[in-house]
């Protein structure tokens, strides 16, 4: 009898020299390891939110098994089934075989990406992370309206990586608000790029109303902090490239491993040693997928509660509220679950006076996801109930307040309390 994993691997090569990543018949001993367990499924937001094992890895990994015996086909939709699925992370953390499910995921994501079978909403962010430097199309005036006044150094070993998403996230909870999808409002810039208008209806609407005034908010406190610790980071402003997370994301590999070579590239030629970032999805994207991609990658990549987990005889003795007040954290999936960092933010809110913590039901590596890592993009109805699920988790604490360091997180947590009522 001819085992199949074995007749499968013929032929296939481990690795190919040319590129950092997998594919997914490269995968092949990893997707035939997997024993049906079920473990992945237990808590699977996107199982939870669609009901169906195909929704969970362990559908996944049979719909790869049937692709690679030539039962099923790369078509639309397959590409439906890979899209729907948050990355967070749960599966690889609960896998007793320990496979790299999500990686394999990002593989699979690949192939649909390669012939051209990701959502329009997808082709839109690559396209303008290509051309703009961030998934929103936004212009630079915009990304870096945060720092007006404050007269940051542009050049520097240490800088702040103020991320697209830290700058830009409002828009995502102005569309929830006004209730439209993602895909209409690409097909609105579709039309207003072909007449030549795109340009001046952001500036008209920026000058109107301003949806990222609070994240904005948010960086220019985080300066005036590091300062306090004698940190004076520079900032790279108008000139601060995109980490590239959505092409990684969204199964653009080649386009991602290309992107992280020119920035680090960028990075060294004007001497970073440090990067400093409030955003969790960049902080993995530098601290773990740049070194995976590339081989080398010696910038130090720090997220910000570790610096100030590190620095609290600097500033804990200053840190006192007007009044107490009860907060419950959640932790971001890319912070617990990706890179362990779990104490350091808790660690910080410990120290202020004042502050109770109370943790929800799921926290730590346990977290539940709130609905982005790209499905708020490509499936709305998905990410909408996850966030709902998780958001009433944290509500069932009592906590005046709900605290997280990931400026997805805060934006589907408030669509999360907007659908509770």
């Amino acid at each position: 009898m001819i085992n199949i994993t074995d007749k499968l691997w013929e032929g296939v090569s481990t690795m190919n020299n040319t590129r950092a990543f997998r594919t997914l018949q490269e995968f092949v001993k990893e997707i035939y390891s997997c024993v049906h367990c079920g473990y992945c499924l237990d808590s699977c937001p996107t199982r939870d939110a669609n009901y169906f094992d195909v929704y969970g890895s362990r559908g996944k990994m049979l719909i790869f098994k049937a692709l690679l015996e030539n039962m099923l086909r790369v078509d639309e939709d397959f590409a439906d089934r890979i899209f729907n699925c948050a990355l967070c992370n749960w599966c690889a953390y609960k896998c007793p075989e320990e496979l790299p499910t999500t990686e394999i995921f990002a593989a699979a994501r690949y192939e649909a990406a390669r012939r051209g079978l990701t959502p329009d909403t997808v082709k839109k962010s690559v396209k303008y992370v290509i051309e703009r430097d961030n998934p929103f199309g936004a212009p630079v005036s915009e990304r870096t309206a945060w720092s007006k006044g404050l007269n940051l150094k542009k050049r520097g070993e240490s800088v702040l990586f103020a991320s697209c998403m830290n700058t830009l996230m409002g828009y995502v909870e102005l569309i929830h608000k006004m209730g439209a999808s993602f895909d209409s409002i690409v097909k609105m810039f579709d039309k207003f790029e072909k007449i030549k208008l795109e340009g001046i209806f952001r500036r008209a609407a920026s000058r109107l109303f301003d949806p990222n005034k609070r994240y904005h908010e948010t960086l220019r406190k985080s300066v005036e902090i590091l300062n306090m610790l004698g940190i004076e980071p520079a900032y790279w402003g108008e000139e601060e490239p995109c980490c590239g997370k959505p092409l990684h994301t969204y199964g653009y590999l080649d386009k991602f491993e290309e992107h992280a070579r020119n920035v680090a590239e960028l990075f060294r030629n004007n001497g970073v040693k440090r990067l400093i970032i409030l955003n969790p999805i960049c902080t993995y994207t530098f601290r773990v997928l740049y070194p995976k991609f590339l081989g080398n990658f010696d910038i130090e990549v720090k997220h910000i509660s570790e610096i100030l987990a590190e620095n609290l005889d600097k500033w804990a003795d200053k840190a006192v509220l007007k009044r107490p007040i009860k907060i419950t954290y959640h932790d971001p999936c890319y912070m617990a679950r990706y890179m362990d960092i779990i104490e350091p933010p808790r660690t910080v809110m410990k120290n202020i006076k004042g502050v109770e913590l109370v943790e929800p039901a799921r926290y730590g590596k346990n977290t539940y996801c709130t609905g982005d890592g790209g499905i708020e993009v490509t499936h709305p109805e998905s990410a909408a109930k996850i966030a709902l699920k998780r958001t009433r988790m944290l509500l069932e604490t009592g906590a005046e307040k709900i605290v997280t360091t990931c400026p997805a997180c805060i934006a589907m947590n408030n669509l999360g309390l907007r659908l509770t009522g």
